[in-house]
């Protein structure tokens, strides 16, 4: 009814007007205050008419696109219209009456002025998709800013007069700043962009139609209702419509070639449900929590998080305080969540006195499922409204998938060590995995070589081996197999006869090793296995080694020139994750020229992974720098049994909760 009722009201204001001005009949001009306030009335209206109207589902952009496509087409179509009867009554009919062009001025204006509101209800949805704090406030603040220009309705006071009283560069580079938010667009696939591009651009040109259409009102003498276009607001809202509106079009247009990443990487977050390992700690389920905490905070950008059991004990905690948890636990037990099935609340700041203080807003609970049976819950928390979608839930509900994996396979540990059957097969595969390191670490006089190794339940994933190629020539392989126990030696050992295969290959860079080791492995191991690893090549005659790294610990190198030592920090990626050809791209080959008494040292993750007393702090990698820096003239063994004697200080015992190796090698 405000918006019927005010836009009648301008109507009769303008025609009014016009008709007085017409016949030269004396009269006093409409207050310019009343004026604008019913105007304003009619734009406030208006917007949430349309607001209550685009409400789409949730990632419907093809939805939103189409409403504001239909509102442009419906609109277009309409003034065409009237400007075609306003043509054919003044040169056919010869009736060339102003005050009937205040009729048409104001039917047109009010078909920009709801193209632009519409399309600016639109563009704020898209925009503050998947919203950072950043986009948060400055789309707040661009909305009071639109706010404060709609103060000149008000007063007589032109654009021009306005634009030249404000820092117009600083509004530009404000509403480009706004038209990169632009997240939505990567959600699309190619065929959706193609159609976005066209809707875009069937919208500007829309807008552009109604540009050229006013220059008739806006120059048009006799005509006194042109002051509706000649403010701020409309102008700054056209401007911000149509700047958007091409920032999409480009984004979608230089983002056609890569319409499939999106899609892909969706796929890649699905399959981290087959890798069963990938959520790797030790024997306790406190430490696969801690990892699925931190791992669900970091995939959504949480403010905060926590872990409980069925009893709402808190078990982990990130980030929020107990009585913020008492309040979000309170919202979940008013929306019935019961934990047996995943639940997202969301809290409106602006329309419920009870929110408005509220420190989270967003909130997403999912149940821990463990061999079917609900272990506790997972709840993530942001201080933004509507800041977690569907995407973001599956991304997490991966997460808490493999949790379930890891500590299912925990539990099924525990009970298969306390079977003696499984003890003796444990004791055998012991000594057939001892059996296939190797014997002998003498090379040649130029290079010398100290190993450790050590399984941390009688059997483990970890594997250390060297073949020499020559007098000259010699490579080192130091690998890591996933998870532990027998499945682990089992992998271990068809690594080492890959090895043995491939290391014997005349001039095979470390690689191409890896490229060929991960096509061996793909038809060997499960889809839930991965095996990292780090293969050295020395050259003790030109006095170099090329390496590479499939996802291990990076190498800690001794520079005994420069007396320094810093990790090689090569990327690549773990054997047998990526299973096709593509595999080559995720590996790189290094080269380093070494001086006499360098030191090379090799590890596993059971060493820098190692718990402290409180079983909270990881040992980390600064520890065993320190040890190199200042002992690397000791022998390697001296050398190697200063760093265990370090590691199980800082753990207060001598027994390490996973597999390790360390392999040290002076040239």
């Amino acid at each position: 009814m405000a918006c019927i009722v005010s836009w009648l009201l301008l109507l009769m204001i303008g025609v009014r007007e016009q008709y007085l001005t017409d016949y030269n009949i004396p009269h006093a001009p409409f207050p310019s205050f009343v004026k604008g306030l019913i105007l304003n009335i009619w734009i406030i209206s208006s917007y949430f008419i349309i607001w209550l109207f685009f409400q789409p589902k949730e990632r419907d952009f093809q939805g939103l696109l189409w409403q504001i496509f239909v509102v442009a087409l419906l609109s277009t179509l309409l003034s065409m219209g009237v400007n075609l009867l306003l043509t054919w009554l003044r040169d056919e009919m010869k009736y060339n009456l102003p005050f009937l062009y205040a009729i048409f001025f104001h039917v047109e204006f009010t078909l920009l002025m709801t193209l632009l509101i519409s399309t600016f209800v639109t563009w704020k949805k898209l925009i503050l998709f998947e919203q950072t704090r950043f986009t948060h406030y400055t789309w707040l603040l661009f909305e009071i800013f639109l706010g404060i220009t709609m103060l000149a309705h008000f007063f007589r006071i032109g654009t021009i007069d306005v634009y030249f009283k404000i820092p117009i560069f600083f509004l530009t580079v404000w509403i480009l700043v706004i038209s990169v938010n632009v997240r939505w667009v990567p959600h699309l696939n190619f065929q959706q962009k193609i159609q976005g591009i066209f809707k875009l651009a069937f919208i500007m040109l829309a807008l552009s139609y109604f540009v050229a259409s006013f220059q008739f009102y806006f120059y048009e003498q006799s005509l006194i209702s042109d002051d509706l276009i000649k403010n701020l607001f409309p102008l700054t809202l056209l401007i911000f419509v149509f700047v958007y509106a091409a920032s999409s079009t480009l984004f979608m247009l230089f983002s056609l070639p890569t319409s499939s990443v999106f899609e892909k990487k969706e796929q890649e977050i699905s399959s981290f449900r087959d890798l069963s390992l990938a959520v790797r700690d030790g024997k306790k389920d406190a430490d696969v929590y801690k990892v699925l905490l931190n791992s669900s905070l970091k995939s959504i950008q949480a403010d905060a998080g926590w872990i409980m059991d069925n009893d709402y004990h808190v078990k982990v905690v990130t980030g929020i305080t107990e009585e913020d948890i008492k309040i979000v636990l309170q919202d979940l037990r008013d929306a019935s969540y019961e934990g047996q099935a995943p639940s997202k609340l969301n809290f409106q700041p602006y329309f419920k006195k009870e929110n408005a203080n509220r420190n989270y807003r967003s909130i997403l609970a999912l149940p821990i499922i463990v061999d079917q049976e609900v272990k506790g819950s997972l709840i993530l928390v942001k201080r933004l409204h509507n800041s977690i979608d569907s995407v973001m839930q599956a991304t997490v509900s991966t997460y808490v998938a493999q949790a379930g994996i890891a500590l299912f396979n925990l539990d099924l540990l525990s009970k298969a060590v306390k079977n003696e059957v499984y003890k003796n097969s444990m004791q055998i595969a012991k000594q057939t995995q001892e059996a296939l390191m190797p014997k002998s670490l003498e090379i040649n006089e130029n290079i010398e070589v100290y190993v450790t190794w050590e399984p941390a339940i009688v059997v483990g994933g970890d594997y250390y081996d060297m073949h020499r190629l020559n007098d000259n020539e010699v490579s080192f392989i130091i690998a890591d197999v996933s998870g532990k126990g027998p499945k682990a030696a089992f992998n271990m050992a068809q690594m080492k006869g890959i090895y043995q295969s491939l290391a014997r290959e005349e001039n095979i860079l470390p690689s191409e090793f890896f490229t060929k080791a991960n096509a061996a492995l793909t038809g060997c191991i499960q889809r839930d296995t991965f095996i990292t690893a780090t293969y050295l090549h020395v050259n003790t005659e030109e006095k170099k080694v090329d390496f590479a790294r499939a996802g291990h610990c990076p190498t800690l190198y001794y520079n005994a020139e420069s007396r320094e030592a810093t990790f090689l920090d090569n990327r690549g990626l773990g054997l047998g994750i990526v299973r096709n050809n593509s595999y080559k791209k995720f590996i790189h080959n290094h080269e380093i020229k070494y001086n006499h008494g360098d030191l090379l040292v090799l590890y596993t993750d059971g060493i820098t992974e190692a718990r402290s007393k409180n079983g909270v702090d990881e040992y980390g990698y600064e520890h065993m720098q320190t040890i190199i820096e200042n002992n690397n003239n000791l022998p390697l063994k001296e050398i190697a049994n200063k760093i265990l004697e370090d590691i199980y200080a800082f753990m207060g015992k001598k027994a390490m909760d996973d597999d390790f190796t360390l392999l040290l090698i002076r040239l």
